[in-house]
């Protein structure tokens, strides 16, 4: 899997590769969601911090969707895309992943079946 160019450009180093990319913006993700959550409800923050959530989200799909599209190439890349998919499965728990569309989710392990197949040579 190649590095990827235009991950992001909220705070996430567009060098990085794809699964790191995706680990910066689930820490972003995840520190903007403490951060409304120990605000009041009424607060005028949480508005703000929604606004800042949203950029997060669209490009955690967006670097899930070019996970999908990029196959691993090596088991350690392999390993890295499997553990993306294994923090957007538990995206039900209190500490798991972000919601992730399941067409996104399922386009990622679909992905993931394909490499194990290529990299054990069927």
């Amino acid at each position: 899997m190649e590095t990827d160019g235009a991950a992001t450009d909220h705070g996430t180093p567009l060098e990085l590769p794809l699964w790191d990319a995706y680990r910066a913006l689930n820490d972003q993700r995840i520190d903007i969601d403490r951060r409304m959550t120990a605000l009041p409800p009424d607060d005028p923050g949480r508005d703000i911090l929604w606004q800042g959530l949203e950029p997060v989200l669209a490009n955690l799909r967006d670097v899930v969707g070019q996970l999908a599209r990029t196959p691993a190439t090596q088991i350690p890349e392999l390993r890295a895309k499997a553990a993306v998919l294994a923090t957007l499965l538990r995206s039900d728990d209190p500490d798991g992943g972000p919601v992730i569309p399941e067409p996104e989710r399922s386009a990622l392990a679909l992905s993931l079946t394909d490499d194990i197949a290529r990299l054990a040579g069927g």
